[in-house]
């Protein structure tokens, strides 16, 4: 890192909390400060906390657990990622932001999703009564243990977030999850998870999932990825934590996949279990097409419709038998 000096192994802890919503959110910020403890007793160097969590993601701002959190992270020395919602630009709307917390109690950055979902779902979430805007810019942060680049949820899925961090030198791409709704969600645990490890193969990248679990019923879909395999996953509240080790993730960055072909073998020969190099094979004069506006794509700028408009598509789902 530039003018950082880094540690080229760490603990990451991927933080699956029971968490609470509506009248019982406030009970998530002394449930959070419980987690970091328990991480930092692992030796952990970083904590993941779910999207929206502790909060808050649908009660007052005035309720803002983060800055319990800076309080434990100051205290335990870890670095902690949080969830919550910022207030936008006017009145009735939000962002929803993930603040990164440094080992001094400090925010060093707070990423606001460039990619929430359709306006109505979010109108679902927020019983109508509030109005979700996009972020526009994608960051990256540098920490003691790599640079680390965010994405929120469902972000994962698009795969040029993920390129674009990579390109900005991200070791480490987090993407805390929210609940799972309906009967597809529920059963997208498998796919959620060979997303992650697509991401970490083809960019070469360390990948962190996690979910809030709003019912004890529900599989969690938590998990940690590296480029060459799975290295935790949880389906139950708790913590996943792994290992992971930089000079690692260089030496498959700095090799290119044909190099044992065109080698004499060696008996020490390196086995990779991901294609080395992948990150360095790139065409971007034939991406042209991904820059350009599509006609199906969302409106992610809902203030041009109003929202009232988007409470009345709510209404309307909420109408349905």
């Amino acid at each position: 890192m530039r003018g950082m000096s880094v540690r080229t192994a760490f603990r990451v802890a991927a933080v699956q909390p029971p968490s609470f919503a509506g009248a019982e959110e406030h009970r998530n910020a002394a449930q959070a400060c419980a987690f970091v403890d328990e991480a930092a007793d692992a030796s952990a160097s970083y904590v993941v906390f779910p999207e929206g969590y502790p909060g808050p993601y649908s009660g007052p701002m005035e309720n803002d657990a983060v800055a319990r959190l800076q309080e434990r992270a100051r205290a335990r020395r870890v670095w902690v990622s949080a969830g919550r919602l910022e207030p936008g630009s006017t009145p009735d709307t939000f962002h929803i932001a993930h603040v990164l917390i440094d080992d001094r109690g400090e925010i060093r950055k707070s990423y606001r999703r460039v990619q929430p979902n359709h306006p109505v779902f979010n109108a679902y979430l927020m019983g109508g009564r509030h109005h979700v805007l996009p972020g526009d810019e994608l960051m990256t942060v540098d920490a003691p243990f790599g640079r680390i680049g965010m994405l929120i949820c469902s972000e994962l899925f698009v795969p040029e977030l993920s390129r674009i961090l990579m390109l900005r030198g991200a070791d480490l791409i987090v993407a805390p999850g929210g609940g799972v709704h309906g009967p597809t969600r529920t059963r997208l645990t498998d796919t959620w998870r060979a997303v992650a490890r697509a991401r970490a193969a083809e960019n070469l990248v360390y990948v962190v999932v996690t979910q809030n679990l709003f019912s004890p019923a529900l599989r969690g879909r938590t998990c940690i990825a590296s480029p060459e395999a799975m290295l935790a996953q949880r389906d139950d509240p708790g913590i996943a934590l792994a290992d992971l080790d930089l000079d690692r993730l260089r030496e498959i960055r700095s090799h290119y996949y044909d190099e044992e072909i065109l080698s004499p073998p060696q008996k020490d020969n390196q086995v990779y279990l991901c294609r080395p190099g992948q990150s360095h094979d790139r065409r971007p004069e034939l991406y042209g097409e991904l820059t350009r506006p599509q006609p199906d794509a969302f409106e992610y700028h809902y203030e041009r419709r109003g929202l009232d408009t988007w409470r009345a598509e709510y209404e309307k789902i909420k109408r349905r038998p």
